[in-house]
């Protein structure tokens, strides 16, 4: 599995190339980024209709915001995991709890604003592990909560996972890795990077920063 991150500001979609001819998009967006991850995607020199699956990493709009603009450009399935899956009904935010003293800063700063859904409902992941080789990827989804309680990761046979906001740069975007800013459940947290760890992946990549090393990550737990 090759990893391309795609940057929208101070976070990150990730396209996810295997050994077919299909694409996995991991994470959408704030409202508005669709376009840009669909022009991303072309200018790579890949075609919009080879992209099939779409997965959520956690229900918060900075992932899921573009997605109502992603299924209009896109054939793709998406799935969210079922814990975070209320997100896509309502249009808000799952719960954003401060883990560390940037999330306490800028917790006030956090909007309600509901953002755009997609017409057709998601697939809710339900299982602890989804295999990925259906679309030529030689991995799985594994759900891996703390963050959210419906955060998922995408992990890989060679050696990459993609954790979405398992976590993140110490000062957000840069830094070295450390702990998500909100987690609505820390020791959760904990567990899932020992999880993802348990993978044995070599590069790490997050939303927010990173890439990062597995002792980067074995520092946090």
């Amino acid at each position: 599995m090759e990893v391309i991150p795609i940057r929208l500001g101070t976070v990150k979609s990730f396209l996810l190339v295997g050994n077919g001819s299909d694409l996995i998009l991991v994470d959408a967006g704030n409202p508005g980024d669709g376009g840009k991850i669909v022009e991303k995607v072309q200018t790579l020199g890949y075609r919009l209709k080879d992209v099939s699956l779409i997965v959520l990493t956690h229900g918060h709009r900075d992932h899921v915001g573009g997605v109502a603009e992603l299924t209009k450009a896109l054939s793709a399935k998406v799935v969210i995991h079922e814990r975070d899956s209320q997100v896509l009904s309502e249009g808000k935010d799952a719960p954003t709890t401060p883990a560390r003293f940037t999330g306490r800063l800028l917790k006030p700063f956090a909007t309600d604003k509901k953002f755009p859904l997609p017409e057709d409902e998601p697939d809710r992941i339900k299982q602890s592990s989804v295999s990925l080789k259906c679309f030529g990827i030689d991995g799985e989804i594994i759900h891996t909560p703390g963050h959210t309680f419906g955060s998922l990761s995408v992990v890989s046979e060679n050696g990459i996972a993609v954790v979405g906001d398992l976590i993140m740069g110490k000062f957000i975007v840069f830094g070295r890795a450390s702990l998500p800013i909100f987690a609505e459940d820390l020791p959760s947290v904990k567990d899932s990077i020992k999880r993802v760890l348990s993978a044995g992946p070599k590069r790490i990549y997050s939303s927010h920063g990173g890439p990062f090393t597995p002792e980067d990550l074995e520092r946090l737990v």
